[in-house]
């Protein structure tokens, strides 16, 4: 069943308000503890005064907790809001297939064997349609399981785990809300990526002077308070001066390290919380398993490593306010402290970081393609036990329910189909069905179909071709360079191949005389799949090879002088033209 969007959204709206109610009153309360805490400081003074100072330090006291209670709700207020936007956001996709994740244009790659052809990534893509991942390596385990063929064994696997992670919307949406609070970046994930490389370092000498110094401080001031005399504040303020010199000689070092990135506290607090999810659960599929066995280091959780990590950073973010670092470093050496803090944390598990992450990549990957499963709760995956490549009613998952047309088709008997139809019957988008079906199905993801058999197989497409001013090539040279591409990977084992209207760019004669040399590469490789064309010619071919191709075709009907088209995959040869009914009746010809 596919949840309630709207009534979750409506409930995260309502939480929101009452979160944002709660705020203000902890804002009119921090201010009346404030205003409280300096009329009793200011009548302490007094004789009798005790209870004022009492009360004054009672006030400090609830100040400061109120200040720390405003953050944590603050990030509640954060974590409601997000969980609102993701349901609001979901339920406009459902309603109006208006996508509002990244379309991973930056995956594309027209060199590729079939991400250009099949509309992959991009504006409405399949990497939209499917992506629910807000982290860079998240998005990049996406694209990855889309251009990627698996065992078998992984791709049951990968079918359980998906599954597995389905079957809990709490859990998935809370995971999807961390994830966007962390505010990934491009930036933050390369810093990451160098600690293995740093070099940072605090010297033993400057750790142990940023305990002796303060220390020292502290005397001056317990022996000024005991003696009350001016020449231990003296002392203090020498001390004073002292710390803030050891923490100027590695103030440098302190902006290197937080200067190169902003948020990066606030990413892996994100991280972290991802990871105590994974961690919380008690997984059934072995994939799952697997990840949470790696999201451990030295028998400690990743997640309370990853928040400490956060911690140190927030900490270190206040060396940009100029009163704290005056205040803080002059006393307690406070920032060379938190520097050491870190120094020693990328000493520890600087190597495990990447590994870390790469478990929540992982999981986003495996999220995005659950999502999918759950907003279409009549898709299936397809069966893996039997050598065998066959869809029941199929259809294209971009495509709109209500004007879907699904067909079936079996490559069991003939593994190799020629299919003809005329203009705009639905030829290009039934191959475009086909590789999106190959590609899910790879990736280990249901599909739209009613049933389906597959196995792992090598998708080789050309369907979408162009000339290229840069490498002085035209249309024709580009296409027979993508077709020597997939003749060359038939020749190292079987493929699923897709073939539309082939060498457009030649005359007639050409075009069908090197189509029919191209049908019969297939049957000599033992290829799978299609090819779409308009020479009925090439469909005679078949005679030559019974058993192995077979005639599948679209046909359009002339209704009321309208064309009609049913998108309905019969067998045969097309008999039916519409390209010159077409251009008379728009007075072309």
């Amino acid at each position: 069943m596919i949840p309630d969007y709207s009534e979750r959204a409506k409930s995260y709206k309502d939480s929101v308000n009452q979160i944002n109610k709660r705020l203000q009153l902890i804002g009119w309360s921090r201010l009346v503890a404030l205003l409280i805490s300096g009329t009793c400081f200011y009548f302490s003074r007094e004789e009798n005064g005790l209870p004022f100072l009492i009360g004054g330090i009672i006030s400090v006291v609830l100040f400061a907790f109120l200040v720390s209670y405003h953050f944590r709700v603050k990030r509640k207020l954060q974590v409601a809001s997000t969980y609102h936007w993701l349901n609001e956001s979901e339920e406009l996709f459902l309603k109006e297939s208006k996508p509002y994740y990244e379309d991973g244009n930056q995956f594309l790659d027209t060199k590729h064997p079939y991400s250009f052809d099949i509309d992959l990534f991009g504006p409405y893509s399949l990497f939209q349609h499917l992506n629910r991942t807000s982290t860079v390596i998240g998005s990049e385990k996406l694209a990855i399981s889309l251009l990627q063929i698996q065992s078998k064994e992984s791709l049951q696997n990968s079918q359980e785990a998906i599954a597995e992670v389905a079957e809990n919307l709490e859990w998935r949406q809370a995971f999807q809300v961390y994830a966007k609070l962390g505010k990934d970046s491009k930036e933050i994930r390369d810093y990451i990526e160098h600690w293995q490389d740093s070099k940072q370092s605090l010297s033993i000498v400057s750790s142990i002077l940023a305990f002796i110094f303060p220390a020292l401080g502290l005397t001056s001031m317990i022996l000024l308070w005991q003696t009350g005399q001016v020449y231990w504040f003296n002392v203090g303020v020498i001390l004073f001066v002292v710390n803030m010199l050891l923490f100027g000689a590695v103030i440098g070092k302190i902006r290197n390290e937080i200067g190169k990135t902003e948020r990066i506290g606030e990413a892996l607090l994100a991280y972290s919380e991802m990871l105590q999810l994974v961690e919380s659960r008690e997984w059934k599929s072995s994939k799952l398993k697997e990840i949470h066995t790696k999201v451990h280091s030295k028998n400690q959780a990743a997640s309370a490593l990853l928040k400490e990590a956060s911690r140190i950073y927030g900490n270190m973010d206040s060396i940009n306010n100029g009163m704290a670092v005056f205040m803080l470093n002059g006393t307690i050496q406070f920032h060379v402290h938190i520097f050491r803090q870190l120094v020693k944390w990328k000493k520890n598990h600087r190597e495990s970081i990447s590994q870390w992450i790469e478990q929540i990549a992982e999981v986003e990957s495996i999220l995005s393609f659950s999502n999918f499963k759950v907003n279409n709760p009549e898709y299936c995956f397809p069966n893996l036990d039997q050598e065998l490549i066959s869809f029941e009613d199929l259809g294209h998952p971009l495509i709109s329910k209500t004007k879907r047309v699904c067909n079936s088709i079996s490559f069991d008997q003939e593994r190799f189909v020629i299919l003809t139809g005329s203009n705009m019957s639905g030829k290009s988008t039934f191959l475009r069905t086909l590789g999106i079906a190959v590609i899910l199905s790879n990736a280990g993801s249901v599909i739209p179909a009613k049933s389906a058999q597959f196995y792992p197989i090598s998708l080789l497409v050309s369907m979408r071709l162009s000339d290229s001013l840069e490498e002085s090539t035209s249309y024709f040279f580009s296409e027979v360079k993508r077709l020597k591409l997939i003749i060359d990977n038939l020749n190292n084992g079987p493929a699923f191949v897709l073939l539309d209207e082939i060498l457009r760019g030649t005359n007639s004669d050409d075009k069908q005389n090197g189509t029919i040399g191209i049908v019969e590469q297939m049957v000599r490789l033992n290829a799978i799949g299609m090819i779409a064309t308009h020479d009925l010619e090439v469909c005679e071919t078949t005679s030559s090879h019974p058993s192995y191709l077979s005639n599948k075709c679209f046909e359009v009907e002339i209704i009321d002088n309208d064309l009609f088209f049913d998108y309905k995959l019969r067998g045969g040869i097309c008999q039916n033209k519409s390209a010159t009914f077409i251009m008379k009746k728009y007075q072309v010809i």
